[in-house]
């Protein structure tokens, strides 16, 4: 758990985990922008993903509060958990500043 924000890591293979994010409510409206500053967002606003370049793929649920991370193989793991906190972090920072409305 992350705050708000629970992680369940599922193992993928010896190169990479693949990592679910999850809240108990939607995701906050305006993490979709935030994301697409960080790659290509593609899809509906159903279901989305993000493709950040040499990184991972991200499969976002908003109204389900759901998202799936699957890191690039070229990625080293320790650096796959570390870019993984990172999108957490901006989740979890943006229900904080929707909570604090």
């Amino acid at each position: 758990m992350v705050g708000p924000v629970r992680v369940v890591v599922r193992y993928g293979c010896v190169r990479r985990d693949q990592y679910e994010i999850l809240t108990p409510a939607p995701f906050p409206s305006s993490l979709k922008n935030r994301l697409a500053e960080l790659g290509v967002v593609r899809g509906s606003p159903v279901l989305f993903t993000v493709d950040v370049p040499a990184t991972h793929q991200l499969t976002v649920a908003p109204e389900r509060g759901r998202m799936v991370i699957m890191p690039r193989l070229t990625v080293e793991r320790e650096q796959q958990r570390h870019s993984v906190l990172a999108v957490v972090q901006i989740l979890v920072d943006l229900i904080a500043a929707e909570q604090s409305r």
